[in-house]
């Protein structure tokens, strides 16, 4: 079976204990993206903004998926759930867009705030396990959340300028 393990698969089975913690920081993180687009996706009425959320929630799951499935070859437990922190914004993001009837600019500003902090993980874990083959992973997801940033961003100001 060995022979069958990829550059990133051997990689995980010799991953330190710092670079697990990391990647148990960014797995949190990341479950609290995919929390935090799906309620926002069930904040606001734009059926385009919805869908922006809801593609943006299976992203971060299929790179969640990878990511756990590296962290139990190195005989490590992916978190479950996600951070309290990410709950407090989830839940900030659902109050405030009920206060203001589903408005989607504020929903955006805060599915921005959010990419910006899923961001600033990726770019914490990145430069520590530079060399790594799973650092070659993470950039491509590191891309793909930039991305995901960058439609977040334009849908906010083009909400914005409308207002």
């Amino acid at each position: 079976m060995s022979t069958l393990l990829t550059n990133s698969d051997k990689a995980a089975q010799q991953m330190s204990e710092e670079t697990t913690s990391k990647l148990q920081e960014l797995v949190c993180g990341l479950k609290d993206s995919v929390e935090h687009h799906r309620a926002a996706a069930e904040s606001v009425n734009d059926a385009i903004v919805r869908s922006i959320f809801l593609d943006l929630a299976n992203e971060r799951e299929e790179i969640l998926e990878t990511i756990g499935g590296l962290m139990r070859l190195a005989d490590e437990t992916p978190e479950e759930s996600a951070s309290l922190y990410g709950k407090l914004k989830t839940c900030w993001t659902s109050f405030r867009a009920s206060l203001n009837g589903g408005d989607e600019t504020v929903v955006l500003i805060e599915a921005e705030k959010a990419e910006d902090t899923l961001l600033a993980q990726f770019r914490e874990i990145l430069p520590e396990i530079a060399g790594n083959p799973i650092n070659d992973m993470l950039l491509k997801y590191f891309d793909t959340v930039k991305a995901g940033h960058d439609r977040v961003l334009a849908m906010r100001n083009q909400y914005q300028s409308q207002s």
